[in-house]
């Protein structure tokens, strides 16, 4: 019985850990996606002079204010690319992020959402890309969604 015990306890100790260092992978994550939003952004603005200084510096001091390190910066016009890295060792954990005008990506040509290219070289009518919910019919319909609606 106390060889059962031990065995059951041990497997709860492993999924426990287990589920502990997913969470903290997931958050390291998110993490360096905002850090590399930041960055990209920062870096974006210092290129068209809304921030002093050269964009991939502003970038880097960006990246560091928010606990990652910058591992790659470049600049593509108003367009800046980077990546970023939080932790270190094998609980490293990576990101990117582009930010700057949707019509300047000269050597980025392939922004999109979800995979759709957007932009004004979107092969997406723009009919579609700004289609609008129409409002409620009735009281009782306020708490629908327009996705909702429109599939109904």
């Amino acid at each position: 019985m106390t060889v059962l015990v031990a065995a059951v306890l041990g497997v709860g100790v492993l999924v426990a850990s287990s589920a502990l260092a997913a969470a903290g992978h997931r958050t390291q994550a998110v993490r360096a996606g905002d850090a590399a939003d930041a960055a990209a952004t920062s870096a974006a603005a210092a290129s068209i002079g809304l921030l002093t200084g050269s964009p991939c510096d502003v970038a880097e001091r960006v990246a560091r204010a928010n606990g990652s390190a910058l591992v790659a910066c470049d600049l593509a016009a108003a367009t800046a690319q980077v990546r970023v890295v939080v932790g270190s060792g094998p609980f490293a954990v990576g990101a990117s992020a582009v930010a700057g005008p949707a019509d300047d990506h000269p050597d980025h040509p392939d922004h999109g959402v979800y995979g759709v290219p957007v932009g004004h070289r979107s092969p997406m009518s723009r009919a579609t890309r700004t289609r609008s919910c129409p409002g409620p019919t009735s009281t009782t319909d306020q708490g629908d969604t327009c996705q909702a609606r429109r599939s109904s």
